[in-house]
């Protein structure tokens, strides 16, 4: 709340307007809050890091309603809802291994890399804020419109499609609801001032399933703070991949992987080879079609080609 910097509109009756909205179902606003519970003290200190204003903290409260995993009907994904596009332009790889645009770490730091570009490019939060939303072309020729008739370059003076205004007083009575519970009638869920989860660099291929029994956590706690992986597998490829872990079971984490002696990996890369079919392979490693179709997200009316990487279980026999 100290770091709250963006006025209401000059009229804030609409931003009274959805604050109402959201105090009618109490309910459904400390769902959202409680699913941010995970990340938002990270979100919050990395804003604040940046000097940022602290509403850019609530963004995924619309976006996504800090749900990494929330399914939708377009492309987009994560807690910031990138699309492929942008993701791939924000450097978020996307691969059959992992989605960045679900990292929790990756996804907030482009997010804001991203924000601050909009904000340097167009010198006004509120109007970075509804580029988020709308685009930047967009919002560039809404400002050359206004230049051209000599009109202000202010956001409540533009021409914007209603959607990105909307987006933008959304934001706002929010974050009014945050500051003034009281005046909306809501009780709003404490959140913790503490850090929720610790970064550890994992340099070597593992399982999911081992790293939540190393860990002691349960696979919708691995899930919830390690959205972006695809696989039971993480894959490790040039570079040490991150793994997010409640503060409390980081040094369990370690403590138990240093002293674990088996395989880290159940499953392995496998090529394709020629004249080869998915039965055979699922014979040859002792699994079914159904489950080799499952971990390698193989539609089932899809075949497997020449040259395809495939994941297939660890056996002792393969070369």
């Amino acid at each position: 709340q100290n770091s709250f910097s963006l006025a209401l509109p000059p009229d804030s009756k609409i931003i009274h307007r959805i604050g109402v909205s959201y105090s009618q179902n109490p309910e459904l606003f400390n769902r959202i809050i409680a699913n941010s519970e995970r990340y938002l003290h990270y979100i919050v200190e990395e804003v604040e890091r940046r000097g940022m204003p602290m509403e850019i903290a609530l963004i995924p409260f619309i976006e996504s309603s800090y749900d990494p995993l929330i399914k939708s009907n377009s492309q987009t994904s994560g807690l910031w809802q990138f699309q492929p596009k942008t993701g791939q332009i924000l450097g978020l790889v996307q691969n059959v291994w992992h989605d960045d645009r679900r990292d929790i770490v990756a996804s907030t730091q482009a997010a804001l890399d991203y924000l601050q570009y909009l904000h340097q490019k167009f010198d006004n939060w509120k109007l970075a804020i509804a580029a988020y939303n709308l685009g930047e072309g967009a919002v560039s020729k809404a400002l050359s419109r206004n230049n051209h008739k000599g009109r202000s370059g202010n956001f409540y003076d533009l021409n914007l499609p209603v959607d990105a205004k909307h987006y933008v007083y959304k934001l706002l009575a929010i974050k009014d609801i945050i500051v003034n519970s009281g005046k909306y009638g809501l009780q709003i869920r404490p959140i913790a001032n503490r850090p929720y989860f610790d970064q550890v660099k994992i340099h070597e291929p593992i399982d999911t399933s081992l790293v939540t029994r190393l860990a002691n956590i349960s696979e919708v706690e691995f899930n919830a703070l390690n959205p972006a992986y695809n696989r039971y597998v993480i894959k490790v490829h040039d570079k040490p991949r991150t793994l997010l872990l409640p503060k409390s079971n980081k040094e369990i984490f370690l403590k138990n992987l240093e002293t674990y002696q088996d395989s880290r990996v159940s499953w392995q890369t496998y090529h394709v080879k020629k004249g080869e079919n998915i039965n055979e392979i699922a014979a040859r490693h002792s699994t079914s079609v159904k489950q080799l179709k499952t971990i390698n997200g193989i539609a089932r009316n899809k075949n497997i080609t020449l040259g395809q990487k495939i994941l297939v279980p660890h056996t002792l026999t393969e070369t």
